[in-house]
Formats: C-alpha cells, sequence, structure tokens
C-alpha cells in the first residue's frame, strides 16, 4: 500500500466516523481552500489596498474555523447559498463556474460570493451600472456586465429605486407605496440583451455549474432569452413570485424550466430549484 492510499484510508475512517467528525473535517478544508486562493481572488494590481482586503477575508476564514460548523455564514438573501451547495455538493478544492443575473452586491445578499470566496468564478449580470462598477474591486476575477437581459430586443425603462434590491424593469413594481426605499431615485432607457448573446460574448462554457436568476419579476424573460441548446446549468435558481407550491405545473418559469430537461428539486419562499437530468 503507498503512502497516498494508506493517508485516503485513514483519513476516510475518522471522517465517516461520526457527523460531527465529519463537520470538521469539511470545516478545516474549506478554510484550507480558502487560504489558497485568497490572495488571488481578492487581491488585484489595479486596487494595491486589495492587499488588505484579502487578509481580512482570511482572518474571516480563520475566526469561522475556529468558531466550528455553528459559525457557517450565508451571505445570500434567504440562505440560498447554502441550499446551493447542499445541491450541487461540490468537492471543496473545485473551482466551478456560476452566471447570475440581477447580482446587484458583490457580496451583500449574494448568492455566489461564498463560492467565489473558494476560487469559483463567473459572469455577473445587473443592469444597474453602479453596482455592477464594484465588481472590479471586491471581485476582480468575475466578469462584471452591466446589462439589462431580456428576450427580445428593444429598448426598456429600467427603474432605480432608493432600495436598489428591488430596481425593475417591470411597471408592476413602481407603484406608488409608503414604504421606505420604495421610491423611484432614477429611470433608464436601457437596450436589452438576451442571455444567450452575453455568454457567446463572455466566452462562457456550454455547461457550468449554476445559473441564478433574480430580476425583480422579468426573470421568465431572462429564462426565455437563454438558448439551452447551446448552454446546460447543472442548477438553476430563480425567483418566481407567484409560484404555488400546491399548483407548481400553473407556473410559466416551472413549465419552461422542466421542459429542458430539468428536476424539480423543491422551493423555498420565492425561490425554485431546479438540477439537470
Amino acid at each position: 500500500m503507498t503512502l497516498k492510499s494508506a493517508a485516503q484510508t485513514f483519513f476516510s475512517k475518522q471522517l465517516y466516523k461520526s457527523a460531527y467528525s465529519r463537520a470538521v473535517f469539511t470545516s478545516l478544508g474549506i478554510f484550507i481552500q480558502e487560504t489558497k486562493v485568497c490572495f488571488s481572488q481578492f487581491f488585484t494590481l489595479r486596487y494595491p489596498l486589495t492587499f488588505f482586503y484579502a487578509v481580512h477575508h482570511w482572518i474571516n476564514s480563520l475566526a469561522r474555523l475556529a468558531a466550528g460548523r455553528s459559525a457557517r455564514i450565508s451571505y445570500a438573501h434567504t440562505g440560498e447559498d447554502r441550499l446551493i451547495d447542499s445541491l450541487l455538493k461540490p468537492i471543496i478544492t473545485q473551482k466551478g463556474f456560476y452566471v447570475e443575473v440581477g447580482c446587484n452586491e458583490p457580496i451583500f445578499i449574494s448568492n455566489t460570493f461564498s463560492l467565489y470566496k473558494r476560487g469559483w468564478n463567473g459572469i455577473c449580470i445587473d443592469a444597474n451600472e453602479t453596482l455592477i462598477k464594484k465588481y472590479a474591486c471586491l471581485r476582480p476575477r468575475d466578469t462584471a456586465i452591466a446589462a439589462l437581459v431580456s428576450d427580445e430586443k428593444t429598448t426598456r425603462d429600467y427603474f432605480i429605486y432608493a432600495n436598489n434590491v428591488l430596481s425593475s424593469t417591470e411597471q408592476m413594481n413602481i407603484d406608488i407605496k409608503d414604504e421606505p426605499g420604495f421610491e423611484v431615485v432614477q429611470t433608464k432607457k436601457l437596450q436589452t440583451e438576451s442571455l444567450t448573446e452575453i455568454l457567446e460574448r463572455c466566452k462562457a462554457p456550454a455547461s457550468f455549474d449554476l445559473l441564478s436568476v433574480d430580476a425583480e419579476e422579468h426573470d421568465l424573460q431572462v429564462l426565455q432569452s437563454l438558448d439551452f441548446t447551446k448552454y446546460s446549468p447543472k442548477l438553476i435558481v430563480v425567483e418566481s413570485e407567484n409560484f404555488d407550491p400546491s399548483k407548481p405545473q400553473e407556473d410559466l418559469i416551472y413549465q419552461l424550466i422542466m421542459s429542458k430537461g430539468y428536476v424539480f428539486e423543491g422551493s423555498v419562499l420565492k425561490n425554485l430549484y431546479f438540477l439537470k437530468q
């Protein structure tokens, strides 16, 4: 028996000895992987001060390791990144590829930032150019695109709210509301692009790990703009405002994705999860 196979046998027994030991080994593995890629993911000569930003993230990873599994962090709005990790079950050292439409902030409520910290990269798309500019500093290994994605070539109004998470091209989202954050602070006219066009321009791989879509009630049109014969994401996470878990077949997003050879894994709040068969 070689030294490598002996080590694999030893650690395999320790790993599966109990749920606790597996959690310890997983946390250690994530820390080692995040340490390996920390500076390559966060430091860029274009912004020299990102050196301290990389150190900050390494300290964050170390503190999380010391605190144990109970300190695992979700950066996403309602834990979507934890579910994505559970469904994809990526090998810790794997460096995957994602496409996120409606990416919003680079870190805050991001579905993909936890993957980025492990060495993943991808294409992040949002119609809000102010938010997209942040990616050059905070996530320099991603390709960040300012674009309004839709299924037809046209010029559409894009409404930017005081609470930028709500920004949308859909008229139904701009009803006057008294709640703070619902004020429209800017309206832009933007030329739309299909998701297929953007992926072709950015030379995205034909098969990739994750497609995340959160386009504030324009999600169906985003998906309709993707040529599924050219691009095949392993996991699709998409928001559907009117989804009824008791009648999934009535939802247009559900119908579209299921027709493309996917299995419906479930829904949490407004998010639907589909895995490629």
